[in-house]
């Protein structure tokens, strides 16, 4: 099948996972910026002169590594998409359009795609930007995608090789058609090739040792926004490029600020502390009322179980028999947990795949998963696995207990729902022990990558417009990478690979429905509830996006996004 597309002629797919777990992040410092009273979120008004520093308060999410080659969360991933260019973006989650790439196309077999890219572009110490790099940051993230690149391998989109044929001409080879390419490499960003190459000699562990932290040497990016100062638990404060290739941003700079209280986040937002507040599930409650403020809700979040079933998992290989993990299922309350954590503010999970992709990828929406204490109590009778005298049943000599991981970062609501499942479990002899985490991919892979660390934990997983990179996660190739249950199953891997070579729509979904019954029968993962999350404006700031996409936050705050925001004075 033929395709070309030229500037905003192709359609969409993923926008987004870098992957595990739940989308993101946010800003400030106190200072500039506007009141908590004004105006609506349009103008007829124009912005004049440089716009003021935009604040936003960010509850519970913070940067982590800030790190290209060992970062694996959304937040990071936002931040990268401020500082570095990508052939291509998807602004507000809708349609492909260009970013350092001005056009593309495709061979008819649709394993070779050209690019032709903008000239003029310079990185912030004034060298041009050119296919080259574009072509060494392709080729490092093929050649290390097992090894030092395994963050961003899942990005490259079958890539396998990369060549720039001129300084503005580059031409991508890849190993199969794929349906989902450009809403892959999208979330792969090119870095400078004269900084980054000495690094990526040999095995390239040394690309994972270079530091974005301004304060540990200066920063060569060519994204509109750069790091003027990195505080992951603090505040973060980016400041202005005034060498990107793009829109000159109005705005001069923006903040992130953590918050680990919602109630001091919704009085910053109300003394003017801040700007914004974002991901405010279970504390809008103040806020629904007041006329002060623009309220709203972004994104969509698949939530699950991820359970541990892994060959690592020596200690309770009950998790591996899939009647154990109906049984959990069966048990779980998904009504009070959406009352207790999102105020009601969601609706019960059947999937990790989300009710928006019916009908382009799915044929339909996979049914929630209702409560039935009784089944779950027999299917536990059935294997044998009998109450001890405290109520907690025994498995081939080993109590069913189990450490369930709580991102720090989603306390706030996690941990509400923690004690919900809690009280659930134990009406059918189960025990849970919530345990907060701050790098939940690293505590589930632990340190040799062979899952021995963890029984289960909460994972929130961002929505993308294309289901193919969530759908990636469950392949044996992500095992110690983005594969958090451990589930190998060739047939699975099988399908995956058919689905994202697969051109025809029809035909790519017919595929996508198989995986998505295979997922429910294996009891891959244990779906619990979708949820967006509620994100609070002072109105007087302008062009502020609608939230109308599916990728959350990098999606609800594009690169484009960000260039456009003003202060209504």
């Amino acid at each position: 099948m033929h395709m070309r597309s030229k500037r905003n002629s192709s359609r969409h797919g993923p926008v987004l996972v870098g992957l595990v777990c739940i989308i993101l992040v946010a800003a400030l410092l106190a200072g500039c910026g506007g009141s908590s009273s004004g105006g609506g979120s349009s103008s007829s008004a124009s912005p004049s002169g440089d716009q003021p520093i935009l604040r936003i308060g960010a509850f519970p999410y913070w940067f982590t590594a800030m790190q290209p080659f060992t970062s694996g969360g959304t937040p990071d991933s936002f931040g990268f998409q401020q500082m570095y260019p990508a052939l291509v973006q998807f602004p507000e989650g809708k349609t492909v359009a260009p970013d350092l790439a001005e056009s593309w196309e495709t061979s008819a077999d649709g394993l070779t795609w050209t690019f032709k890219l903008r000239s003029g572009a310079v990185w912030s110490d004034g060298k041009p930007i050119t296919a080259k790099d574009a072509a060494f940051m392709i080729n490092t993230a093929a050649r290390l995608q097992t090894g030092a690149a395994a963050a961003l391998g899942i990005y490259l989109g079958g890539a396998k090789q990369a060549t720039a044929q001129d300084d503005t001409t580059l031409v991508v080879t890849l190993q199969a058609p794929n349906a989902a390419f450009l809403s892959s490499i999208c979330f792969l960003p090119i870095l400078p090739e004269h900084v980054w190459a000495p690094l990526a000699e040999g095995d390239g562990a040394k690309l994972k040792t270079k530091s974005l932290d301004p304060a540990k040497g200066p920063l060569v990016v060519a994204g509109p926004f750069t790091i003027q100062k990195l505080d992951t638990r603090g505040t973060t404060l980016f400041k202005r490029v005034d060498t990107y290739y793009g829109p000159k941003p109005l705005i001069t700079g923006f903040g992130m600020q953590v918050f680990t209280n919602g109630d001091a986040i919704i009085q910053a937002l109300k003394s003017g502390q801040v700007d914004a507040a974002n991901m405010l599930s279970g504390t809008t409650a103040p806020l629904e009322s007041d006329k002060a403020f623009t309220l709203q809700s972004f994104g969509t979040f698949a939530q699950t179980l991820a359970v541990n079933y892994s060959a690592g998992n020596k200690v309770h290989p009950e998790l591996h028999n899939v009647k154990v993990r109906e049984a959990i299922s069966l048990a779980l309350d998904r009504e009070q947990a959406m009352q207790t954590a999102f105020g009601g503010a969601a609706q019960p999970g059947g999937s990790c795949l989300i009710p928006q992709y019916v009908p382009t990828f799915m044929s339909a929406q996979v049914p929630a998963v209702g409560r039935d204490v009784a089944k779950a109590n027999q299917l536990l009778d059935d294997l044998g696995f009998a109450k001890g005298s405290d109520g907690i049943r025994v498995a081939d000599g080993v109590k069913m207990s189990y450490t369930l991981l709580i991102p720090s970062y989603a306390a706030s609501y996690a941990s509400r729902e923690a004690d919900v499942f809690s009280q659930n479990m134990k009406e059918v002899g189960i025990e849970i022990k919530p345990k907060l985490v701050d790098n939940l991919l690293a505590a589930i892979f632990g340190p040799n990558g062979d899952y021995a660390g963890f029984d289960m934990s909460l994972i929130d997983f961002g929505a993308q417009p294309d289901p193919n990179l969530g759908l990636q996660c469950y392949t044996s190739a992500m095992l110690g990478v983005y594969n958090w249950n451990g589930y190998s199953n060739p047939k699975y891997d099988k399908l995956w690979s058919q689905q994202v070579s697969e051109m025809d729509t029809a035909n790519r979904k017919a595929i996508i429905d198989q995986m998505s019954a295979l997922l429910t029968q294996d009891q891959v993962e244990i779906p619990l509830l979708y949820h967006g999350f509620p994100t609070a404006w002072n109105p007087q700031w302008q062009e502020v996006p609608t939230a109308g996409g599916l990728g959350g936050w990098p999606d609800y705050f594009s690169r484009d996004v960000f260039t456009k925001l003003w202060l209504k004075k």
